[in-house]
């Protein structure tokens, strides 16, 4: 008899690039559970939360396949549903609820990264603007949001630059920090479940073109999302970068495997880093449950490692809460 996986995601409220991936996920997510001969089903979360998990248990599911990103268009609400899940004890696939909860919360995550020495950059409350250097750069980021929303040139600044200042005065301290900006190599390692606890997948380096000279390096919303943008056009992911420099991979494939035990990390997970000039690193977030779309980041990686989507699936599958 064929085990049921359930695969559930939120419901697609707009047009935008960041929400529509969802839907690519799934279908990825569901040619790959009907290749490893699950049955599925697919189902969503959206305005009645309590309706839509009965919706799952009558499933009766073996597994749920979480890919949800957001409760009721909020990216900062993206643990209501495993929560759910969790106090019903039905299996559910990714980081569990309290992995997810921290890593979602950029200023929480960042504690804890300080708590178990991993390197991150320095970090304020949006009202500890006295605080700054002023030799110093810094960039305001949304403590909830995910896929690179609210990250903007606009918002990198000098505490000279009265004009910016002014702009993030008006930022909400419970949406927004300030982190030190790393001028520098940006690498983005993906992580997934292996039998001896993680596997760190080839580093990938985004390079940024000529046209960044005299801007800031950034991969803010444009250059992840706008297929029509110069940002987005002139950002590319790259492996192999790294090869010439094996002390530095080394030193980022043990930050990812401490990152994966600290966090309590399953299932697959990304860590994205700045290095700076001196090879220093910083990491600047931790990803829970990142996009696994085909034309993402993590199944490029997958890829170029040599494995199949099936793959991947079968050892997130296997790696349950």
């Amino acid at each position: 008899m064929k085990r049921k996986v359930v695969i559930l995601h939120n419901k697609v409220l707009t047009n935008n690039p960041d929400e529509v991936d969802v839907i690519y996920q799934r279908d990825l997510v569901k040619n790959a559970c009907q290749n490893l001969n699950y049955e599925v089903s697919c189902l969503t979360v959206g305005e009645n939360l309590k309706k839509d998990i009965d919706d799952v248990k009558k499933e009766n599911p073996a597994i749920v396949f979480n890919l949800v990103e957001s409760t009721w268009g909020k990216g900062e609400l993206i643990y209501f549903a495993p929560a759910i899940l969790n106090s019903f004890k039905i299996p559910y696939t990714g980081v569990p609820l309290d992995a997810l909860f921290i890593t979602t919360n950029k200023v929480l995550a960042k504690k804890i990264m300080r708590f178990n020495n991993l390197p991150t950059a320095d970090f304020f409350s949006i009202n500890e603007l006295n605080q700054l250097d002023p030799l110093k750069t810094y960039i305001a980021k949304p403590i909830w949001e995910e896929a690179s929303v609210g990250i903007t040139e606009d918002f990198i600044f000098k505490i000279s630059e009265k004009h910016k200042i002014e702009q993030i005065h008006k930022l909400h301290a419970s949406h927004y920090f300030i982190e030190e900006f790393i001028d520098g190599r940006e690498i983005n390692v993906s992580l997934l479940a292996s039998q001896n606890g993680v596997e760190v997948l080839p580093p990938a380096e985004i390079l940024f073109s000529e046209y960044f000279k005299g801007k800031h390096k950034i991969v803010g919303y444009a250059a992840k999302w706008d297929e029509n943008s110069e940002e987005y056009k002139q950002t590319n992911r790259f492996f192999g970068t790294l090869e010439n420099n094996t002390v530095l991979k080394k030193r980022i494939i043990e930050i990812c495997e401490s990152c994966w035990k600290a966090f309590n990390l399953k299932g697959y997970a990304r860590v994205d880093f700045r290095v700076d000039i001196n090879d220093n690193i910083f990491i600047l977030e931790i990803n829970g449950n990142p996009c696994i779309a085909d034309d993402s980041g993590f199944v490029a990686a997958l890829k170029y490692a040599g494995y199949r989507v099936e793959d991947m699936v079968k050892r997130i599958l296997e790696d349950l809460n």
